[in-house]
This record gives structure tokens, C-alpha cells and sequence, in this order.
């Protein structure tokens, strides 16, 4: 059986790289972004990667793990609706591609909520 502080530490990793990414490749990330309607990507891109590093640090810290829970669930919340606007896309294609990331990071959400009570 997977123990939960491995569970834990996974999911840390886990957004913690996603939010490293959000740093490392941010100018790929631009694009997407202005296409999302976000008016300064750059500072938007910079402050959700540091939401997800900093949600991710918490939660390796007992003390701050509510803090954790809570800034990932923030990130997922905020970028679903912010950057997956599926309902504002023209092509069937595009609606598909951006419902399938928007239930996503709801998913996501709740799975982490979840978590929040668990821990």
C-alpha cells in the first residue's frame, strides 16, 4: 500500500515541477497565453508558477499544508476558467482540446481538496 506521505510528496513534486516549468519555458508559454486574453502574460506566467511552487513547498511543511492545498486549488480554479474558455472557441476542435484541460484542472481541484481533508 502507497503510504500517504509518498502520496503527499508526489503531488508536491508534481505541481512543484509543473510550477518550475511555468519559469523555465514561460516565453513558449506566452503565446497560449495572450491567445487566453491575459493583458501581461509574462508577470501572469511568472505568478502562477511561483503559486504552484510556493503551494508545493507548503505542503512538504506540516505546519503550512492548508496553505499548500489551498494555493494549488487556487492555481487550478484560476486557470481553468481564466485559461481554458472553452465556450469562447470557434472550431469543435479547439472547444474539445480547451473542455478537456478546463475539467481537468476541476478535477485536479477536487482531488486535491480531498487531500486537504485527508492530511
Amino acid at each position: 500500500m502507497i503510504s500517504d506521505d509518498l502520496i503527499l510528496n508526489l503531488v508536491a513534486a508534481f505541481f512543484g515541477l509543473f510550477g518550475l516549468f511555468h519559469f523555465l519555458f514561460g516565453r513558449h508559454m506566452e503565446r497560449y497565453a495572450v491567445d487566453g486574453g491575459l493583458l501581461n502574460s509574462y508577470v501572469a506566467i511568472r505568478m502562477s508558477g511561483a503559486l504552484l511552487l510556493v503551494g508545493s513547498a507548503a505542503l512538504l511543511i506540516e505546519k503550512y499544508q492548508t496553505y499548500g492545498f489551498y494555493a494549488i486549488s487556487i492555481f487550478l480554479i484560476l486557470s481553468a476558467v481564466i485559461m481554458h474558455k472553452f465556450w469562447d472557441k470557434e472550431t469543435l476542435e479547439e472547444q474539445i482540446k480547451e473542455l478537456l484541460h478546463f475539467s481537468k484542472n476541476l478535477l485536479l481541484a477536487a482531488f486535491v481538496w480531498y487531500l486537504k481533508d485527508q492530511f
